[in-house]
């Protein structure tokens, strides 16, 4: 039964079946194969067979589906290709008569988009991450508070005249 072999940054490993001819990969429970890591997108990708190979589509993931490095959002997988999740490494293993076959010249078929989003290398220097978000400052928020505290002060004075006054 083909499988993907993975092993994530943290150095945990795993074995995925691919036991349908249609199942989708992710780090949410809802997925047919999960893969609990934070690279990994909750609906990273779906694996899925035509008859006679099978192929990976990534469903528009955070962190891509990669070859060599290089975003792909498809990838047709022979026995023994590798490829990313994320940051997590896998490895198709086909069926065991076409392991032996395929072992003499794994190759991996690479379809990339030729424009758009996936069309250039992923730069992970560019990436700003998840942090906090931070807030934008409004240039007239400032005069906004100054008018409120200069108002206040004003009702405080005219306080403290009038009791000056009354007593």
């Amino acid at each position: 039964m083909p499988r993907i072999q993975f092993t994530t940054p943290e150095g945990a490993s795993g074995t995925l079946e691919l036991d349908a001819e249609r199942m989708s990969v992710g780090r949410a429970d809802d997925n047919q194969l999960i893969i609990a890591e934070d690279s990994v997108s909750s609906h990273h990708g779906e694996f899925a067979f035509d008859g006679s190979s099978w192929t990976l589509t990534d469903l528009g993931s955070t962190n891509g589906t990669k070859i060599g490095g290089s975003r792909v959002e498809h990838v047709s997988l022979t026995p023994g290709g590798a490829f990313q999740l994320g940051n997590v490494n896998c490895v198709f293993v086909g069926d065991a008569e076409a392991e032996e076959d395929a072992y003499s010249a794994p190759t991996i078929t690479v379809s990339s988009p030729s424009s758009g989003y996936g069309s250039h290398p992923y730069n992970g220097r560019l990436r700003k991450g998840f942090g906090p978000k931070v807030k934008q400052k409004n240039p007239g928020a400032a005069l906004l508070m100054l008018l409120g505290v200069a108002g206040l002060l004003a009702c405080g004075a005219a306080v403290y005249f009038a009791n000056q006054m009354g007593a």
